[in-house]
C-alpha cells in the first residue's frame, strides 16, 4: 500500500508539472467567529496559484435548505467548510435526495457537482435561475448479414438498439443519455417558490414515439423553512415534485440510475424535521403524502411507447414515512429507515385492456405495494463517497399502480414486465440491494492537507445491484435472481482532459445464464478547467452478448435486433 501511494503521488506530481496548475496548500486558518465569511470566488479560479481557494459560504443542511436560528443572523458564527470543500459540493443531506438536487446523469469519475453554488439566504426576496443541460448523439452499429453491392456492411441506427435503457434492469448508463432542466427560484430564507422545466429528449432530437419526453412544467412547489428552536428546524415542501430514497450516488440515484428504496412523485407534501441531539448528531424524520392524478379519460391512448396513457389505469396515492440519524464531522454519515405505501382506490373507467391477458381491468382490483427499506451513506470526504441500501417490496396487482418509481420503473406496468411477471398482474415480493463507492486518490493521499480539485486526480468507482423475486404468480419470474456489477477509473491529468474506462457485467436472469452480457466503455472527457461546469465526452461502448440476450420493456429487442457497438458524443453544462 505504501509503494502504491508513493507511485500515485509521483504520477500526480508529474501531471502537476506538465499542467503547471497545482494548487495545493496548507489548510486555511479559522475565520473570526464574529465576522461573516467573505463572498467566495469562482470555484474555477482560486485567488492565488500557490494557495487553496479561500473559504466559501457553506451550503445549508438538507441540500440548499438553510438551518436558521431565531437569533439575529449577525450573531450566528459562520461554520467552517470541511477540508477540500469546493463551492457547490454537498456537506449535509437528509434522509432522501432533495428536490434541489440535479436530475441529470452522473459524469465519469463523479465529476458532477450541483449546478449553482449555495448563496447566503436572508429575509429579502430574490430571484435565482439555475439549471442542467446534457444532450447526446448516440449511434449504435452492427453488421448486415447479407449486404447488397449498393449497401454498406456497417449499419448506423439512432435511437440505438441496445439493451441499455435508463434505470432498467439491463441498463448500465455506460453510454450516457440526455437531460435538460431549467430551474427558477423566487423567495427568501423562510419561503421559496421553485419551478422546473425539464425534458430527457431535446425537441430537435425527439422522435414520434417519445412525445412523453417533453415534461414541460415538470415540478412546481413551495418550500417553507421554520426555525422552531435553536436545535429544531422544520422544512415543508408542498406542490408537484418528487423525492428519492435509497439513492447510491452523491447527487443522484447512482451509476445504475435506480433508487433502491423508491421515488414517490406527484402532487402533495413532505414535512421534514431535524433535531440536533448534540453538536455532531442529529435526529431526522420525514413524512409525506403524494398523489398521481394524471387519469387518462376513456378513449384516450394507450400508445405502446407512451406507456402512461392508459384509461384503465386508476389514479394512485403514495404515503411515506422515514426516520434516521445524521452524523456530522470530517467523515459524515446518514442512516435512514424508510416506509412507502403505494395504493389506488378508483372505480372510474373499469374497462378491460386487451394487451393484458392476465388482468381483467373490467373487474379491476385495488392495487397496492408496500416498501420497507434502509440505507447508510458516507458523504464525500477524504475516504470517499459510499452508500449501501436495501428494500423489500410486497406488491398486489402492481401493474395498475402509478406515482412511485421503484428500481427504475416509473409505472407499475414497467415494474410488472421487468421484475414481477404479467401473470397475476404484478403480484409478488421483491428484495433489492445495492452499493456504490467512489474514491478520490488525490484527496486521500494529500489528507490532512486539503485538496481543492485544482490538480490531477485518479478517481475509482465500484458499484453493484442485486435483486431476487422472492415470490411471484408468474412461474417464469418466481425465484429469479438478477445482479449487475461494474467498475470505473477516471484519470484527470490535464485541466482540460480526462480519460475514463468502465466495465460492467449484467446477469438479468438466474434461470437463463445465456441472457447475461458484458459491457466495455472507454471515454475521453474535455473541460475548460479543473472545476469548470461543462463537459464534452466522446465514448465508445461495446456489448458482448450471450446467446439469449435481449432488451426489456418498453424496448423488447430480440437477440437478432440488438446492436453491439455504440459511438456517442455527449455535451452539457450545469450552473
Amino acid at each position: 500500500m505504501r509503494r502504491l501511494s508513493e507511485l500515485l503521488a509521483l504520477v500526480w506530481a508529474l501531471g502537476a508539472i506538465v499542467t503547471e496548475r497545482a494548487a495545493f496548500g496548507q489548510e486555511p486558518p479559522p475565520a473570526n467567529p464574529d465576522t461573516p465569511p467573505a463572498p467566495p470566488p469562482s470555484p474555477e479560479v482560486p485567488e492565488k496559484k500557490d494557495a487553496p481557494a479561500p473559504l466559501a459560504k457553506p451550503p445549508a443542511a438538507e441540500e440548499e435548505k438553510p438551518a436558521l436560528s431565531p437569533t439575529p443572523r449577525a450573531q450566528i458564527p459562520p461554520a467552517l467548510p470541511p477540508k477540500g470543500y469546493i463551492p457547490g459540493s454537498r456537506r449535509s443531506i437528509g434522509l432522501g435526495l432533495s428536490p434541489f438536487a440535479p436530475s441529470g446523469p452522473t459524469l465519469p469519475g463523479g465529476a458532477t457537482i450541483p449546478f449553482s453554488v449555495p448563496a447566503e439566504e436572508s429575509s429579502e426576496f430574490t430571484f435565482k435561475f439555475s439549471g442542467f443541460m446534457s444532450a447526446a448523439l448516440r449511434l449504435s452499429m452492427d453488421e448486415r448479414e447479407r449486404a447488397t453491392p449498393r449497401q454498406f456492411e456497417t449499419t448506423l441506427l439512432a435511437p440505438p438498439q441496445t439493451p441499455d435503457l435508463y434505470g432498467a434492469v439491463r441498463g448500465t448508463n455506460a453510454p450516457q443519455g440526455s437531460w435538460v432542466e431549467l430551474r427558477f427560484d423566487y423567495g427568501n430564507a423562510y419561503v421559496k417558490a421553485v419551478v422546473k422545466l425539464s425534458t430527457w429528449k431535446p425537441s430537435a432530437g425527439e422522435t414520434w414515439r417519445e412525445t412523453t419526453s417533453q415534461n414541460f412544467l415538470n415540478e412546481a412547489f413551495l418550500l417553507f423553512t421554520a426555525p422552531v428552536t435553536s436545535d429544531l428546524t422544520l422544512n415543508w415542501t408542498v406542490g408537484a415534485f418528487r423525492n428519492a430514497y435509497g439513492s447510491l450516488g452523491q447527487y443522484g440515484a447512482g451509476q445504475y440510475n435506480a433508487a433502491i428504496v423508491g421515488s414517490p412523485f406527484g402532487v402533495g407534501e413532505t414535512l421534514s424535521a431535524k433535531y440536533k441531539l448534540s453538536s455532531s448528531l442529529s435526529l431526522i424524520a420525514e413524512h409525506g403524502l403524494m398523489g398521481r392524478f394524471g387519469k387518462v379519460p376513456l378513449g384516450g391512448g394507450p400508445n405502446v411507447y407512451d406507456h402512461d396513457a392508459n384509461p384503465s389505469r386508476p389514479s394512485a396515492l403514495v404515503h411515506h414515512a422515514h426516520v434516521g440519524l445524521g452524523i456530522e464531522g470530517d467523515v459524515p454519515f446518514v442512516l435512514g429507515l424508510h416506509y412507502l405505501y403505494n395504493f389506488a382506490q378508483d372505480e372510474r373507467d373499469q374497462v378491460d385492456d386487451p394487451k393484458t391477458p392476465f388482468l381483467d381491468e373490467g373487474l379491476r382490483p385495488d392495487p397496492k405495494m408496500t416498501v420497507l427499506g434502509a440505507d447508510l451513506r458516507m458523504i464525500n470526504n477524504h475516504l470517499g463517497n459510499f452508500a449501501v441500501a436495501a428494500s423489500y417490496a410486497d406488491a398486489s396487482y402492481a401493474h395498475l399502480l402509478t406515482g412511485m418509481n421503484y428500481y427504475g420503473a416509473d409505472t407499475g406496468e414497467l415494474l410488472t414486465k421487468r421484475l414481477l411477471g404479467q401473470q397475476g398482474g404484478g403480484t409478488g415480493k421483491l428484495l433489492i440491494a445495492g452499493f456504490e463507492y467512489n474514491f478520490s486518490w488525490a484527496k486521500f493521499l494529500w489528507h490532512p492537507t486539503a485538496f481543492w480539485g485544482e490538480g490531477p486526480d485518479l478517481i475509482t468507482s465500484v458499484f453493484a445491484n442485486v435483486g431476487t423475486v422472492i415470490e411471484s404468480r408468474d412461474p417464469s419470474f418466481d425465484g429469479r435472481t438478477l445482479y449487475k456489477l461494474g467498475a470505473e477509473a477516471t484519470y484527470r491529468f490535464f485541466s482540460w482532459l480526462a480519460i475514463s474506462g468502465r466495465y460492467d457485467y449484467v446477469s438479468p436472469n438466474s434461470k437463463d445464464r445465456e441472457e447475461s452480457f458484458h459491457v466495455l466503455s472507454p471515454k475521453l472527457v474535455f473541460r475548460s478547467n479543473w472545476n469548470s461546469h461543462e463537459h464534452v465526452t466522446l465514448s465508445y461502448t461495446r456489448w458482448f452478448y450471450g446467446a439469449h440476450s435481449h432488451g426489456e420493456a418498453p424496448n423488447d429487442f430480440t437477440r437478432e435486433e440488438l446492436d453491439n457497438q455504440m459511438l456517442a458524443l455527449t455535451f452539457g453544462m450545469w450552473w
